[in-house]
């Protein structure tokens, strides 16, 4: 199978649904009614940035902010927004940067021109469902980089998708971007904050380590002090024929004389190890438990390539695992799927990767090229993937299975994957559209 379609499985059991599938099904994880809001919370040297975007249902929720039609906004009441909206997250939703509550700047505020088509999946909430506004709250960092940073939030409306009657506080699902990497945030009733830690960690450290390539050492056999053994030897040996032909003494005690110097260089080099000489050894195929060992930070590597934010991050994580056309065809893939669920405004993110049964198949070796012939073997792995869509404030969680067959190389820069046949794939779990499916929380929020 292409390196494109193993792609699209990786991202397939965790993909937001379109907006003409959220309109053709009640059913669907589309917000389809009540208060939403997408929260993107950004970190960087020289400061931080709470982007957001919310309809008016949330807006009303949030703030009293009176308007002569509740369903828009108009031009003359547009300019209260900001100062509102402003002193609000300064009260209510504080931001401290390295235990300093930091004031905000609001920026780029507008808002959207809305699909009156979709009015049908907003009976409730009608036009102020599907009008949103977005703008971006900017804090600025004193003493770049920043080392902790704490976020408070305090708005939960009722959220009507789980209990129209007796509807629950809703609980936010946000993204946070930091040091190169996204990672979900929850806010809920009881967790109201979340503090990030700067780590200072490298792409290299967020990886799982993979096992060196095994190297047998060979034996080393002292070639200088056997030739000189042996040449000793068959001077004695000639010594003594001679000796006995002619029946005298002196051509053994010459070649006793020529021995001795032989006998002590041959110890002397041997003491010292002069003139070794390795035989054997070299680069070894692993056995059935290394190879194991091997592929399981591989294959887990790859997924952590989701995390990073940036193109050449996303790159570099992925080059570590997989290698040749492989890595080209997958990270070309990756990238683009990626990027379209930012443009649709939903994030899919694994949040883990369980290996279930691990077959280690043929070991051998492949042609690496200026390396020469290098140790590769099979595996054939059943896994199942845990993933998360955040979307307009809600995370859904669906866990896919599967099964495949990888091979796995060395390279000159150790072992990496070169390719994968996808044998099955089942669903085996899928959230409801409920927020608070594996929270923890009951009904009404509490834990």
């Amino acid at each position: 199978m292409s390196a494109f379609a193993l792609a699209m499985l990786l991202l397939v059991g965790i993909a937001p649904i379109s907006s003409a599938e959220a309109v053709s099904s009640r059913g669907s994880l589309h917000p389809q009614d009540g208060p939403h809001v997408d929260v993107r919370l950004i970190i960087t040297d020289e400061e931080v940035r709470v982007r957001l975007e919310m309809n008016l249902v949330f807006l009303d929720e949030m703030i009293d902010f009176p308007r002569e039609t509740s369903e828009r906004v108009s031009t003359v009441e547009w300019v209260d927004l900001r100062p509102a909206l402003e002193s609000f997250f300064s009260s209510a939703h504080p931001v401290s940067i390295d235990g300093t509550v930091v004031e905000p700047t609001l920026e780029k505020l507008q808002i959207n021109d809305p699909d009156l088509r979709l009015l049908p999946l907003f009976p409730v909430s009608g036009e102020r469902g599907l009008r949103k506004i977005r703008f971006e709250l900017v804090y600025a960092v004193s003493s770049p980089p920043p080392s902790q940073v704490s976020f408070e939030w305090s708005t939960f409306p009722p959220n009507i998708l789980v209990d129209p009657e007796d509807p629950p506080p809703l609980v936010i699902a946000a993204e946070l971007d930091a040091e190169g990497i996204r990672t979900p945030v929850t806010f809920n009733t009881i967790e109201r904050g979340h503090t990030w830690h700067a780590t200072g960690a490298d792409v290299e450290s967020r990886l799982l380590v993979v096992p060196s390539p095994v190297t047998d050492l060979g034996t080393e056999v002292p070639v200088l002090a056997i030739a000189l053994f042996v040449i000793g030897g068959i001077v004695i040996l000639v010594g003594i024929l001679l000796s006995r032909s002619t029946g005298s003494g002196v051509p053994i005690a010459v070649a006793s004389l020529i021995e001795g110097p032989l006998i002590v260089g041959g110890v002397l080099a041997l003491i010292h190890k002069v003139g070794m000489m390795t035989m054997g050894g070299g680069l070894q195929p692993p056995d059935r438990a290394e190879a194991e060992e091997i592929f399981k930070p591989l294959h887990a590597n790859v997924y952590r390539a989701f995390d990073f934010i940036e193109e050449e991050d996303i790159y570099d994580a992925l080059s570590r695992s997989v290698d040749g056309a492989f890595l080209d065809d997958l990270y070309r893939t990756i990238f683009r799927s990626l990027v379209m669920q930012e443009e649709g405004g939903a994030v899919a993110r694994i949040s883990d990767v369980r290996p279930i049964e691990i077959e280690v198949g043929e070991s051998g070796v492949v042609d690496g090229g200026e390396s020469g012939a290098m140790p590769a073997f099979n595996v054939r792995c059943r896994w199942q993937v845990e993933g998360v869509v955040s979307h307009w404030g809600h995370a859904h969680t669906r866990v896919n299975e599967y099964l495949a067959d990888w091979s796995v190389a060395l390279t000159d820069g150790g072992w990496r994957l070169t390719g994968s046949e996808i044998l099955e794939q089942d669903r085996i779990e899928d959230s409801s559209t409920d927020p608070l499916d594996g929270m923890g929380l009951d009904e009404h929020g509490e834990l």
